[in-house]
């Protein structure tokens, strides 16, 4: 009989003590997938939250509350310059927002529209799409009133000042760097004043041309414009950023980052608020979890490789005598060992099976349970309050005290990979003290023995 063949018939020759090692095995090795698979998620979790609200910050003058709101004055050319060479800054998207006025729009009066009040107001020959209603009535019927934002990147940021990514439905972007008289246009705003793409409009006294026509998840938003940074600051007299949305490399940065902004720019000169609230607890849970998985992964491999160790000893022991004679007829300490070796695979791999089998129905939950469990993030208020992107007037949808719950484990191909050559180690660990054990077994002694 071949050292192979008789090596796999071994490990079934004992249904019982076959039936619990693959048992035992399995559920050491359920476990082990489940904190792989538990690691993945959060990974990829912590990933995706850092990159879309954990890594950026908000530097607007000092006293300014936007809208017109509050005081202060516009950052300057330095100052973003300052923010610009501060270490860990990605990018720096500057911004400056005024309203434009229709002089034959009634629901444009009351509430202005630039930031110095009606007087100092711009007028353009465009209406809004916006009804004043109640809430525009109670607030200086400035629903009428239509929305401007000026921008260095203008893919980034929409008509209400917010950090967000744009759509074209038509035409193409403009140049945030330029001086040129280009604008994108909302939807609605588009669709109020049958506006296309090459159509022109008049704003500050001058002829705008439509570059392209933009949506986005926000209704007021739609109802605004979007022109070069340069333009905007040049025809409306403010003189300066109102909003600088800061991209830091790292999440681990963030604060560090704050700080030094903090630090050079002044708090007489700017107000600087870190990424979204919450963001950073909500990744500081994840790395709970992402410890425990860790440690559990860690625990569960050696678990499985100390069980197969003391059975396969425990095996050696019981079959010394059977050893002794294999040896006594002329078979090498290679074969013998070859065959309990084989033995030792096979158990691992039937636990294997049976692991991922168990892993792949409780991965999810226990992601679940860990989830419940990890320290929670609190703070409900934030950008997210307010609807529209993720910049000073709105989130994206973020929600810290309900992120946390986005966890999904998934198996693919490399993972399944990672898994069976972690079997095969854990085989080769059991075997080889067995397999020391073996090769001093002396067919004499056993016979003298017996």
């Amino acid at each position: 009989m071949g050292t192979f063949t008789r090596g796999i018939k071994n490990s079934i020759r004992n249904s019982i003590r076959t039936v619990s090692m693959v048992l035992i095995l399995g559920i050491s090795f359920a476990l082990a997938l489940v904190m792989i698979l538990s690691l993945q998620a959060v990974r990829q979790r912590i990933s995706s939250v850092s990159a879309t609200a954990g890594n950026t910050i908000t530097v607007t003058p000092a006293g300014f509350g936007g809208f017109g709101f509050g005081g202060g004055s516009p950052l300057t050319a330095a100052n973003l310059a300052t923010i610009e060479g501060t270490p860990n800054v990605v990018s720096a998207m500057a911004s400056v927002t005024d309203r434009l006025v229709n002089p034959n729009d009634s629901s444009s009066s009351g509430f202005g529209g630039g930031f110095g009040g009606g007087p100092k107001s711009s007028p353009t020959n465009l209406t809004s799409p916006i009804a004043a209603g109640s809430l525009g009535g109670r607030f200086g019927g400035g629903a009428g009133a239509i929305n401007v934002t000026g921008t260095n990147e203008p893919s980034k940021v929409d008509s209400n000042g917010a950090s967000t990514s744009i759509t074209l439905s038509s035409g193409r972007t403009i140049a945030g760097s330029s001086s040129d008289l280009d604008a994108l246009v909302g939807s609605s705003l588009a669709a109020k004043n049958s506006l296309q793409v090459g159509s022109t409009f008049s704003a500050y006294d001058k002829t705008f041309t439509v570059e392209g026509i933009f949506t986005s998840s926000n209704t007021f938003a739609n109802a605004g414009l979007i022109m070069p940074l340069k333009t905007v600051e040049s025809l409306s007299g403010i003189a300066g950023p109102t909003s600088v949305t800061v991209t830091v490399d790292s999440i681990a940065n963030l604060n560090s980052t704050a700080s030094a902004l903090k630090s050079a720019l002044g708090t007489s000169v700017a107000t600087v608020t870190v990424g979204t609230p919450g963001s950073q607890a909500i990744v500081s849970s994840y790395d709970d979890i992402q410890q425990v998985s860790l440690y559990s992964l860690i625990g569960a491999l050696i678990a499985a490789a100390i069980i197969l160790l003391l059975c396969m000893l425990m095996i050696v022991r019981e079959r010394r005598r059977e050893i002794g004679v294999l040896k006594a007829f002329g078979s090498s300490n290679r074969g013998v060992v070859g065959s309990f070796i084989t033995e030792s695979f096979t158990l691992t791999v039937l636990g294997g099976l049976v692991g991922v089998v168990l892993g792949a129905l409780l991965a999810n939950p226990v992601l679940g349970v860990l989830e419940r469990t990890a320290p929670s993030s609190g703070g409900g208020g934030g950008p997210g309050r307010f609807g529209g992107g993720a910049g000073r007037f709105g989130g994206a949808g973020f929600h810290p005290s309900t992120a946390i719950t986005d966890l999904h484990a998934a198996v693919g191909p490399s993972l399944l990979a990672y898994g069976i050559l972690a079997a095969f180690g854990i085989a080769l660990l059991g075997s080889a003290v067995p397999a020391y054990f073996i090769a001093k077994v002396r067919p004499a002694e056993v016979m003298r023995s017996e």
